[in-house]
């Protein structure tokens, strides 16, 4: 074989690799795109701060319903020590409310509580409270923070909304859980 005969073969192999690769590209399907933080947490404790044994309660939402996925809640401790971990219910219109019995978190501090609804695609939510010694004395006047007129879940749920991330119906059941809770009065 000359080496002209041996640059066209090469020549062609390299052409139809690159053309077969192009023709894969174009029509072998989408290219895979991404799902990640698919499935959005808004988490809230009705509180931040508790007495040692006091309950915790837990409510929020998760941005879209399946039905085999779980909301998984670990706790840890300020020295980022796994406390307790439980798995909370999902109604089907994605909202949730949980009470959380602290027997299980005995020392004063910082607490980091984390959320995560499934394995795979979703985004892990995180907030704190603080455990407080409920033996403690205080001193002087008791001033209390004026609590927000919305709650952070209910203006996380109300923008999934607006961005078509939840539907109409999804929306009325949470209005509805906020009227059954008396979050929301009406006359």
């Amino acid at each position: 074989m000359n080496i002209s005969g041996f640059l066209a073969i090469v020549v062609i192999s390299v052409l139809v690799g690159t053309t077969g690769q192009h023709v894969y590209g174009q029509y072998g399907g989408a290219p895979p795109t991404s799902t990640a933080n698919d499935y959005k947490i808004s988490i809230n404790s009705d509180k931040a701060s508790y007495a040692i044994g006091e309950t915790i309660t837990l409510s929020g939402n998760v941005s879209k319903y399946e039905e085999n996925r779980t909301l998984q809640i670990t706790v840890f401790d300020s020295t980022n020590k796994l406390v307790l971990t439980t798995e909370i219910p999902i109604a089907t219109n994605g909202i949730f409310s949980y009470v959380l019995n602290n027997e299980k978190l005995s020392k004063v501090g910082e607490y980091t509580l984390r959320a995560q609804y499934g394995t795979t695609h979703m985004k892990v939510e995180t907030i704190s409270f603080t455990l407080v010694d409920n033996t403690k004395k205080i001193d002087g006047p008791i001033i209390l923070e004026k609590p927000s007129k919305i709650p952070d879940w209910v203006k996380k749920t109300m923008q999934w909304y607006l961005d078509g991330s939840i539907s109409e119906d999804e929306m009325i059941s949470a209005i509805q859980f906020l009227v059954k809770e008396g979050i929301i009065k009406l006359n």
